[in-house]
C-alpha cells in the first residue's frame, strides 16, 4: 500500500467512483470497498472506471491487501507512468 500523498481532488473522484459502481453513498474515504459489499466483479469495475476517467490503470496487488477509496486514490497517484502510457504520450 502506498503512502497518502493523493491530492483531495483525486481522492473525491476515487470516492465517486466507489460510490456509485456500489451503489453505496456513505462509504468513507478509510472504509474497506470489500466490507461494504463489493464483490470481484464490481472492483474491476470501479478499477476499470478509474482508468476511464482519471487514465490510470491501477493493479489491485498495489492495494496491499486492503480496497479503500484512499489507497485507491494513492495508487493513481503513484502510476504516473502507467498514466501517460495508457494516454499515448
Amino acid at each position: 500500500m502506498e503512502q497518502d500523498t493523493a491530492p483531495d481532488a483525486t481522492r473525491q473522484v476515487v470516492l465517486r467512483i466507489v460510490r456509485q459502481v456500489l451503489d453505496r453513498p456513505r462509504i468513507g474515504l478509510d472504509d474497506d470497498l470489500f466490507d461494504h459489499g463489493a464483490t470481484s466483479l464490481s472492483f474491476v469495475r470501479v478499477l476499470a472506471q478509474i482508468h476511464q476517467e482519471l487514465g490510470v490503470m491501477v493493479h489491485a496487488a498495489a492495494l496491499g491487501g486492503v480496497a479503500t477509496p484512499r489507497n485507491l486514490a494513492a495508487c493513481v497517484t503513484a502510476e504516473p507512468a502507467v498514466a501517460a502510457a495508457s494516454r499515448g504520450v
